[in-house]
C-alpha cells in the first residue's frame, strides 16, 4: 500500500501544477493579443503623375525609433528601401511622398506597386506589415478596367469597346510574336489608354527624347514594368498597341545585363509584330532604294535625329527581320535572342545563326532589294591630316639671326582681317531638308495611287 502522506503530497502538487498553469495561460494570452508595437492604420495613395504618399500610424511600449517602407515597382526585381519622416514617440504618425516626376524616379501609370511597412522600437522589437499592392493609376481621372490572361486596360469615358478591341490587339500580337521571340507571355501587362494627346502627353516622362516621334506619340512601352501607354484616341491605336506591347516580349527574350537589343532589331521585330501595320515605312523603303538613300541601320547605335530617316530606319529594320525570318525562320529568331540574352555580341550571334555578321547580312539584305551593296568607311586606313606647328624662336630685344625681335611699345598697325568661310560643304540648309521631305513624300503619294488604282 502507498502511505497516506505520499497521496497528499502528490495531491498538493498537482494542484500548485494547475494552479500556476492558471495563472500562466491569461498572462500569455494577453501578451499575445497586445504586442510591443501595434499598426493602428496605413496607406498608400497614387498622386500621379508626382507621386506616391505613404502614411502610417503607430505605437509602441517603447519609444519608435525607425518606421521605413520597402517597395517593387511592377515587374522589376529590385526594390525600393525608404524612411518615413515623424517626429519620435510612443505613438507617431509618419509619412514618405516618394516622387515619380522625375526622368530617373518615373514610373508609368497602372504599374503594380508592392510593398511592406517596417517598424522598429527601442527595445529592438520589430513588426512588419502584411504585404499590400497599389495600383500607380492616374489620379487625374477616375478609371474602369477590362481585363483577360493577365493583361488589364484601364480606360475613363465611354469608350469601352474601344478598349475591349485595344484588349484583343494585344492578346492577338502575343499569340503571334510569344512562339516567334521564345517570350513569356504569362507575366502581367498593364495597358492604360488615354483619350486626347494633351492627356497622355502629362502622362510620359518629363524630358523623354521620345516624345515627338511618329509611333511614340501614339504610345509608349515601359518593358522593366511590362507597362503600355496608348493614345486610343489616334488612327493608329491598334497597330500602335500591337507594336508596344511586341517591345515588352522582346526586352523578355533578349534583354541582356551586358547589352540592350540593339534599335534596329527592336524596331524591326516591333513592326514585323504589328498586326495593323501602316504603309507609310513600306512606301519610305521604296522611296530610300529608288533615291540610293539605305541607311548603315545595323551600325546606328539609336534612330536617327532627322524624321525623315526615323520613317525609313523603321521601313528598313522591318524587311531586314522579314529577311532574316526567312532565312532561318522563327527558330533561328529565337536562337539569335538567346545568345544576345547570354552575353554574346551582335556580330558572334549573327554569324552562329544565319553565318553573317552585320555586314555581310546587310549587303545581302541589300542585293536581295535590288540596291547597291554597303561600303562602310576604312577608318584603320584614314591617316589623320597633317597639322603643321610654327617654328618656337628665342625671344629677344635685339635683332639677332634666328631670334624674333619684341618691341618695348604698342603696335599702331590694324590687326589683320579675318577670312571666314559662309558655309560648309557638307552643311545642308532649312530650305535642302524640306525639299527632302517633300520629294519622299511625292513619291508616297505616287506609290499610294498606283495601290489604290490596282484596287479599283
Amino acid at each position: 500500500m502507498i502511505p497516506t502522506c505520499i497521496k497528499n503530497i502528490s495531491s498538493v502538487s498537482i494542484l500548485i501544477l494547475v494552479f500556476g498553469l492558471l495563472l500562466i495561460l491569461p498572462t500569455a494570452s494577453i501578451n499575445a493579443a497586445n504586442p510591443p508595437i501595434e499598426v493602428i492604420d496605413f496607406s498608400a495613395t497614387s498622386e500621379f503623375p508626382n507621386g506616391i504618399r505613404f502614411k502610417l500610424k503607430a505605437t509602441s511600449t517603447s519609444k519608435i525609433e525607425s518606421i521605413a517602407v520597402r517597395f517593387k515597382i511592377g515587374l522589376i526585381t529590385t526594390g525600393v528601401y525608404e524612411y518615413l519622416s515623424y517626429e519620435p514617440a510612443d505613438t507617431v504618425e509618419a509619412e514618405l511622398f516618394y516622387a515619380t516626376n522625375t526622368l530617373a524616379g518615373y514610373i508609368p501609370p497602372e504599374t503594380i506597386i508592392r510593398y511592406t511597412f517596417e517598424i522598429q522600437d527601442s527595445n529592438q522589437n520589430v513588426y512588419s506589415t502584411e504585404p499590400q499592392e497599389l495600383v500607380y493609376e492616374d489620379a487625374r481621372f477616375e478609371w474602369d478596367r477590362v481585363s483577360q490572361d493577365g493583361i488589364s486596360v484601364a480606360f475613363h469615358g465611354p469608350i469601352r469597346s474601344r478598349a475591349e478591341t485595344i484588349l484583343q490587339v494585344i492578346i492577338d500580337t502575343l499569340k503571334n510574336m510569344g512562339p516567334i521571340l521564345g517570350a513569356e507571355t504569362d507575366e502581367p501587362i498593364r495597358v492604360t489608354l488615354y483619350n486626347n494627346q494633351k492627356e497622355m502627353l502629362d502622362a510620359l516622362p518629363s524630358g523623354s527624347s521620345a516624345v515627338g516621334r511618329e509611333l511614340i506619340t501614339e504610345g509608349m512601352a515601359f518593358n522593366d514594368e511590362g507597362s503600355l501607354v496608348i493614345l486610343v484616341g489616334g488612327a493608329m491605336a491598334n497597330g500602335t498597341a500591337s507594336h508596344e506591347v511586341t517591345h515588352i516580349l522582346n526586352h523578355r527574350a533578349g534583354h541582356s545585363i551586358f547589352r540592350r537589343i540593339p534599335s534596329w532589331l527592336h524596331e524591326g521585330l516591333a513592326e514585323y509584330g504589328n498586326i495593323e501595320p501602316g504603309y507609310s515605312y513600306s512606301y519610305a523603303l521604296e522611296f530610300a532604294i529608288a533615291a540610293d538613300r539605305l541607311l548603315p541601320h545595323l551600325f546606328m547605335q539609336t534612330l536617327p535625329g532627322d524624321p525623315e530617316d526615323i520613317i525609313i530606319f523603321y521601313g528598313q529594320s522591318r524587311s531586314i527581320v522579314e529577311y532574316m525570318i526567312f532565312l532561318e525562320g522563327n527558330e533561328g529568331m529565337r536562337k539569335l535572342l538567346k545568345l544576345h540574352q547570354d552575353g554574346t555580341n551582335m556580330d558572334d550571334a549573327l554569324m552562329s545563326v544565319y553565318g553573317m555578321d552585320r555586314l555581310e547580312l546587310t549587303n545581302s539584305w541589300r542585293k536581295e532589294l535590288g540596291a547597291s551593296p554597303y561600303i562602310p568607311p576604312n577608318i584603320a586606313e584614314s591617316k589623320p591630316t597633317a597639322v603643321s606647328y610654327p617654328t618656337v624662336e628665342a625671344f629677344t630685344l635685339t635683332p639677332k639671326a634666328g631670334g624674333m625681335t619684341v618691341s618695348d611699345s604698342i603696335d599702331d598697325k590694324e590687326p589683320a582681317e579675318i577670312q571666314t568661310a559662309s558655309s560648309s560643304c557638307n552643311a545642308q540648309s532649312n530650305k535642302g531638308t524640306d525639299v527632302g521631305v517633300v520629294s519622299m513624300f511625292l513619291f508616297i503619294a505616287v506609290l499610294s495611287t498606283r495601290n489604290l488604282r490596282r484596287k479599283f
